[in-house]
């Protein structure tokens, strides 16, 4: 597709909002806004203006909303000064998250009332689950359902030309004061012919925030997605509602191509991945490890989004390993059979403990994703989770409590069973829930969560009293001062975020 004229050339501005969490959690954010770079790199190929204003990235400013709540991010005054002096045609604004969704709002409402012209465009997992519910805020012209590339360039396009936005494939919007939800778009196919715009953000300033070497082995850090969608089924999850279900994927060496790239121009020692199946392909993920093996770039890697047990055996594993790979995170979810089925996951637990024992053989630290409190789950079955946590050979479990975001199957079940009396709990979250469920209260979840972790690591103590199983499980893979700097971090981590 060919440039527009400059002299008719729109500007646009993508604002990730001010985050606001409990007072006693904090958690700003430090990720690049991927999704932002990828759509910058479609509009910029297409002769387009584009700016990104990360607001939490500002992490030393934060101020109360109200006694239990603070934001984290630049003040509203800093955004309209931003504002005003780029003087943008279209603001893109994220609104991933159900629980930040009025930090979204509020800069909608902001822009609005600087310049009422500005197209405002929202996007997000939330927005794409729930464009409906988003577009009660009057001030947001057009919501994007899954993926942003092609769609947001076609807004900008007929925005340029004047054209009708009513109609555009990926999008909702009211007309005639009625949501109009268009069909969906296309998904993209080859997604080796995307480029994030990567030179419209400050890497040091990610860099130089303090949460970006909390719980990585080697800084600086950044992190990738290297493929979308994800067959999976799992009634929490709602990342379907942006990337789909089919899974699509870059080509090995694009992806290794990318990761050479910021290692050697921006110095990224450490990368996240944060797909939600990487490993789908064994094939492609053993080439994509030769290959860097291949390059020899010296890199660490790991996959906090975790990866599924069912699509890893020795020669996935062992290939990781020797490429750079160093914690691998699983996502088990439950102990207990009752619950898995509950979750529609396929775990065969026998089998995701012999992959333990042979990530420790290899030298990989274990982690784990589980989650208590789903709405129909007894107390039998939170112990036997429970049990299952404290008796595993995990290294570090990661224990959340189940959230009814908008867009799950896990919503619709607290919803037809009455559990969300008092709606959208907006300071909830997966550390400190504020939702009950049939048998559980919020307190009584939250003091659940809590005790896990203590017995966790009072089990790990007795269980470490034996010489041989702390050399296997622990020991043998601290070979470096890197090594020990990383324990030290991650137990850090732990003590003073998850045993809150």
């Amino acid at each position: 597709m060919q440039k527009d004229n400059l002299s008719k050339r729109k500007k646009i501005l993508f604002i990730e909002s001010p985050l606001s969490s409990s007072k006693e959690i904090q958690f700003p954010n430090h990720q690049i806004p991927l999704g932002f770079l990828y759509m910058a790199g479609v509009l910029e190929k297409n002769g387009f203006e584009v700016k990104v204003l990360d607001c939490p990235l500002y992490y030393n400013l934060k101020k109360y909303v109200d006694e239990n709540t603070i934001r984290f991010g630049l003040y509203p005054e800093k955004i309209e000064e931003f504002i005003e002096d780029f003087n943008p045609d279209i603001i893109g604004v994220s609104c991933s998250f159900t629980m930040f969704e009025k930090d979204s709002f509020d800069v909608i409402d902001l822009i609005k009332k600087i310049n009422k012209n500005i197209l405002v465009v929202v996007g997000g997992a939330h927005t794409s689950a729930n464009p409906e519910f988003v577009l009660r805020n009057k001030n947001i012209d057009l919501a994007v359902i899954g993926e942003g590339e092609l769609t947001m360039l076609e807004i900008a396009q007929r925005f340029q030309n004047s054209k009708s936005l009513t109609n555009i494939d990926g999008t909702a919007l009211m007309v005639n004061n009625k949501i109009k939800i268009n069909r969906p778009r296309k998904q993209i196919e080859d997604l080796d012919e995307l480029e994030p715009a990567w030179h419209l953000i400050n890497f040091n300033d990610y860099f130089n925030h303090p949460d970006n070497s909390a719980v990585v082995i080697r800084s600086p850090s950044a992190n990738i997605i290297t493929s979308r969608g994800c067959p999976g089924q799992c009634v929490f999850c709602s990342i379907h509602t942006v990337w789909g279900r089919r899974w699509r994927a870059m080509s090995a060496k694009k992806v290794v191509n990318q990761i050479e790239f910021l290692s050697r121009k921006y110095g990224v020692k450490h990368f996240r991945i944060n797909d939600d199946n990487l490993t789908l392909n064994k094939k492609r993920i053993i080439e994509i490890c030769n290959e860097i093996i291949h390059r020899k770039l010296d890199i660490k890697w790991d996959t906090p989004s975790g990866v599924a047990f069912w699509t890893l055996d020795e020669e996935v594993l062992y290939a990781m390993k020797k490429a750079g790979y160093y914690r691998i995170s699983f996502g088990i979810e439950s102990g207990c059979k009752e619950t898995i089925k509950y979750i529609n996951k396929n775990i065969d637990l026998k089998k995701v403990n012999e992959l333990i024992n042979y990530c420790h053989k290899i030298g990989l630290w274990v982690a784990s994703f589980f989650i208590i409190g789903f709405p129909f789950e007894k107390e039998k079955e939170v112990k036997d989770s429970i049990n299952y946590i404290i008796k595993s050979k995990i290294n570090f479990p990661f224990i959340f409590v189940a959230q009814p975001y908008m867009g799950t199957k896990l919503y619709e079940d607290f919803k037809n069973s009455g559990l969300l009396e008092k709606g959208f709990e907006d300071t909830s979250s997966f550390i400190k829930t504020k939702y009950r469920t049939k048998y559980f209260s919020s307190e009584e979840l939250n003091e659940i969560r809590k005790y896990t972790y203590i017995k966790f690591y009072l089990m790990r103590v007795i269980r470490y009293s034996n010489p041989y199983l702390f050399y296997r499980e622990f020991l043998s893979k601290i070979k470096s001062k890197e090594d020990i700097r990383y324990v030290g971090r991650i137990i850090k981590n732990l003590l003073t975020l998850f045993l809150y």
